[in-house]
This record gives C-alpha cells, sequence and structure tokens, in this order.
C-alpha cells in the first residue's frame, strides 16, 4: 500500500519535478481560445446527457495543475477534484506507479511526434483505473485523456479528462494495468506500438539480464528441461527466478499471473519487454 509520504515520494518524482521546467513556459491559449473553449465545453455537457456511463468530466489547467471546469456527479468520489494531485490521492495505491509508467509513456509519445500528436481533441490516452469512491470502496473508471488547448509555442496548456464508471473492483478478479492511444488519425497503431515501446524501456531496466534471458526462453516456448539444460540451473535455482518473476510482474501490472511462463506469453504477445539472448 502507498503511504502518504510514499504518495508524495511518487508525485514529486514522476509529475511535479519532470514537468516543471515545461509547465513553466506554457503561454495562453492560442489553439481552441476561450471563446472555443466554452462553445466545446456546451458541447461536452450535451454529450455526457446522450452518453449517461459519463460519470464526470474534468478540464485540468496543465500549468497548475488545477481544475479549470468539470460537470456531472463530481460527488462520487466522496470530495472535491481541485488539483491533478486530489485526483492521483484516489487510485487505488497498487495501481498508482504503474499507471504514473504509462502516464509518462503517453507524454513520451506526445513529445516524440509533437507535430500530430498535440493537435487538440484527436489523440485519446486510455487506460482503467480502480479509483476510491464515496463509499471508501474501489471501482474501476475508463478514463480519456486529450489534450484540449496549446499556446503560440504548441506547448499543452490544458487536458480534458472523461471518467466513466464501470463495475466494483473485485480484489480476485484483476487485469492488467493496460494502456491504449485512440486517435482519430490513420497512426493509431504507430501510436500505440510507439506507446508499448516507452513502457517497455522503462520496465526492462527493472529487470536482471538472467531474469530477461528465462522471459525469453518462456517466450519462445522452451520447455522446463530445455530451460534448466540452457541455463545450467538447478531446478532450486530456477524456482527461485520464477518466485522473482512473479513477484515483478504483480508489482508492475497489478494482476495474478499464472506462472513466470504465462508472464512471458503475455509479454511476448503484448512487445512489453525487450528479451536480451
Amino acid at each position: 500500500m502507498t503511504s502518504l509520504s510514499e504518495f508524495e515520494r511518487l508525485y514529486e518524482e514522476w509529475v511535479e519535478r519532470p514537468s516543471a521546467e515545461y509547465r513553466r513556459l506554457v503561454g495562453p491559449s492560442v489553439d481552441m481560445d476561450a471563446a472555443a473553449l466554452e462553445q466545446f465545453i456546451q458541447h461536452l455537457s450535451q454529450h455526457r446527457t446522450a452518453y449517461p456511463n459519463i460519470a464526470f468530466w474534468v478540464i485540468f489547467d496543465y500549468k497548475t495543475f488545477s481544475v479549470l471546469r468539470s460537470d456531472g456527479n463530481m460527488n462520487v468520489l466522496g470530495s472535491p477534484l481541485r488539483t491533478k494531485r486530489d485526483l492521483l490521492q484516489h487510485i487505488h495505491p497498487d495501481y498508482l506507479l504503474p499507471y504514473l509508467r504509462w502516464r509518462k509513456g503517453a507524454y513520451n509519445l506526445v513529445f516524440q511526434y509533437a507535430d500530430k500528436m498535440r493537435k487538440p481533441l484527436q489523440h485519446a490516452f486510455r487506460i482503467s483505473l480502480p479509483l476510491r469512491v464515496r463509499s471508501g470502496r474501489y471501482w474501476w473508471f475508463l478514463i480519456n485523456s486529450l489534450t484540449t488547448q496549446l499556446d503560440a509555442n504548441h506547448r499543452i496548456v490544458s487536458n480534458l479528462q472523461t471518467f466513466c464508471q464501470e463495475n466494483e473492483w473485485p480484489r480476485h478478479n484483476l487485469r492488467p494495468v493496460e494502456a491504449a492511444v485512440f486517435s482519430r488519425t490513420e497512426e493509431e497503431s504507430l501510436f500505440n506500438s510507439e506507446l508499448t515501446a516507452q513502457i517497455s524501456l522503462q520496465l526492462t531496466e527493472l529487470f536482471t539480464d538472467a531474469e530477461l534471458d528465462l522471459l525469453a526462453l518462456y517466450a519462445a516456448g522452451k520447455s522446463t528441461e530445455q530451460v534448466l539444460a540452457v541455463k545450467r540451473w538447478s531446478k532450486h535455482t530456477l524456482h527461485e527466478y520464477n518466485t522473482h518473476l512473479l513477484r515483478k510482474s504483480k508489482e508492475l501490472f497489478v494482476y495474478d499471473f499464472k506462472s513466470a511462463r504465462h508472464f512471458a506469453e503475455y509479454c511476448r504477445e503484448r512487445r512489453i519487454l525487450y528479451f536480451k539472448m
């Protein structure tokens, strides 16, 4: 579980500090000015009426991380959202760091494809997370994040986040933490491949070469006997590595993989890790 001091450390390391210089330079919006934003907000309110599964939406000022506008059932979380920090504190503690890793990958993608990804309302970063609601329990929310305004230098001025409430979060029916990009352009598959590459770069550094070798062997379909022969390990050593891999996979994806082999197969299918052989 994430303590308050641990939350503050993660917030400083993953949110506040990396964005401080960028946010300092953000100027007034020129792409969707104040009048255009008001028109968009009216449309957004009508859209929520047509799609009641949207519990609420929030527009964040990127320079200050404060809430500019919001609408919907804001009482569902049990406390007001005034800043980005308030929202992050509602994320289930086990999911906070995995989410921040995907978030970092998404922003790296935005900066890598600045001429394409920063266009307002064209691309959505989507992820499902359990948020603490008024009752103190956790519910899955499908969260879509979009850039809404840019300044004269194409820096992000504001972001829109919509929250669709799904089912209650069950402790024993978990799903891996994954994110995706949905785009109105033809480059959606490229963006998702690059997003996976971004998360892979982060996660690969968290595994030893020996662990990555073992995952690569499992992903290649090697049997236990073949793994033991290739690595020249005892069954006890292999068991220890399997245990370590399952522990790491649970921390990174908040999911109970059946085995280290199952985790390796998942990584191969999603192309999430770079295996070193």
